[in-house]
């Protein structure tokens, strides 16, 4: 059980990896934020599903909803929805698998604002798990933006290649969306440690219930507002954003029960492995090509994960 947190981690990256692919291709109907919000609306009924068994199995109740509590997952709720409008916006600047990877630094803005302002405690030898997740996620990451980034400097007429790259729009919303995933992750974690006394599956299913439902709410009254035709654009792919939903819900539920159990920090480096999924997600239905430094990518990856298990 020392380690359950490390099996929810990968299933909720391998469920996150399968449902941005969904809302790339959803995004090319429906606007970033609507496509955004799908995952709430969707997956809200599966999660409040969840909770009540939950409660059913424990015989725990209802939370104290303390102000830290409340505030919390309301912060985290929020980044989480401009990280993810970020990720989606990225993908019509870059390709899925690029997309993806420039947005993965979240794994030591993570550490260092978990370290500084939070109650993140690493050991050393999850310190150093960390870093070979994080050279594993460089080195898949390193040939296709350095690729994109030279493309965009050969079409500088005559410019500096540095200030090219430095300047591109791409690299702006990637760090936003990094930024922003970092702040969700570590005030989730905050949010499930201060909602009081119960088991960790009551922790975090509360956690992520009041945060999705949040979103539904916030967002939906901002989308009634901007965009009142909605509900009939959404018509015509209920098939596909209840698929979003049900894979986001799932995943969300791996991701805060993982957040009861551990360290946000540890778990945002376990779910690095996202980025091997998204690889193959890129290949297999993308037809992206795979190198030979992104399968060494991969292998460093894994390794890092099993040091978790091992070391930290």
């Amino acid at each position: 059980m020392d380690h359950f947190w490390i099996v929810l981690t990968v299933l909720a990256a391998l469920l996150q990896a399968i449902r941005t692919a969904a809302q790339r291709d959803l995004n090319k109907h429906l606007s970033t934020l609507a496509t955004t919000y799908v995952r709430s609306l969707f997956g809200l009924p599966v999660l409040v599903l969840y909770l009540t068994v939950v409660l059913a199995a424990t015989g725990e109740r209802l939370p104290t909803f303390n102000f830290p509590f409340l505030a919390y997952t309301f912060v985290g709720a929020m980044a989480q929805v401009i990280a993810t409008a970020l990720l989606i916006r990225m993908f019509t600047l870059r390709s899925f698998g690029v997309g993806t990877m420039l947005t993965k630094v979240d794994i030591v803005i993570t550490a260092i604002l978990g370290a500084l302002f939070f109650s993140e405690r690493l050991s050393l030898g999850g310190i150093v798990a960390l870093f070979v997740v994080m050279a594993g996620v460089v080195m898949m990451s390193f040939e296709r933006t350095t690729r994109h980034g030279a493309q965009l400097a050969s079409s500088d007429q005559g410019g500096n290649r540095l200030s090219a790259i430095l300047t591109d729009k791409a690299l702006h919303v990637a760090l936003g969306c990094a930024v922003s995933f970092a702040i969700s992750f570590l005030t989730f974690r905050e949010a499930a440690l201060v909602i009081g006394e119960g088991t960790f599956l009551w922790r975090g299913g509360w956690t992520v219930v009041l945060a999705i439902l949040m979103q539904t709410v916030v967002i939906g009254a901002w989308l009634a507002w901007r965009e009142p035709g909605l509900a009939a654009k959404l018509k015509p792919y209920v098939k596909m954003s209840v698929f979003i939903g049900t894979t986001s819900a799932i995943g969300s539920i791996c991701w805060f029960t993982a957040f009861a159990l551990e360290n946000a920090s540890y778990v945002r480096a376990v779910g690095q492995i996202e980025v091997v999924f998204t690889l193959l997600v890129s290949a297999l239905y993308y037809r992206e090509r795979i190198t030979f430094s992104e399968y060494a990518g991969i292998g460093l990856t894994l390794l890092g994960v099993l040091m978790f298990r091992l070391m930290a």
